[in-house]
């Protein structure tokens, strides 16, 4: 069995931090062919069943383009609770319920029937 010498070593390293970019670049544009495809079936999908920006929860989104909320801040907020008088109070914020929320609870209501 015979050694290798540093330089040699050194090459090998060289010759597989190549290979892997190669491999790398190639897995991205082997990406980038998928997602085109799936949006295209998408669209396809979209446009054969008339789905609207709305349905599909995007006209929100578009709304919101100055404060970008992403999945992750949406689903830590919680779930919103509507008064009778159009207040809004989101479950999970800190301090105590609103007092309409508490008094709309005493009168028998249910979370459930005041979800926004």
């Amino acid at each position: 069995m015979s050694t290798l010498s540093l330089a040699e070593i050194n090459a090998q390293i060289k010759q597989q931090e190549e290979q892997l970019a190669q491999l790398k670049a190639s897995a991205e544009a082997q990406r980038k062919e998928e997602i085109a495809s799936v949006i295209q079936v998408l669209r396809a999908k979209i446009t054969e069943y008339g789905i609207s920006a709305k349905e599909l929860g995007l006209g929100a989104a578009k709304a919101k383009q100055g404060r970008r909320a992403t999945l992750a801040e949406s689903i830590v907020k919680g779930t919103q609770y509507k008064g009778p008088n159009g207040e809004i109070w989101t479950s999970g914020t800190r301090g105590r319920k609103p007092g309409w929320l508490t008094a709309e609870l005493a009168n028998g209501k249910t979370l459930e029937e005041l979800a926004a």
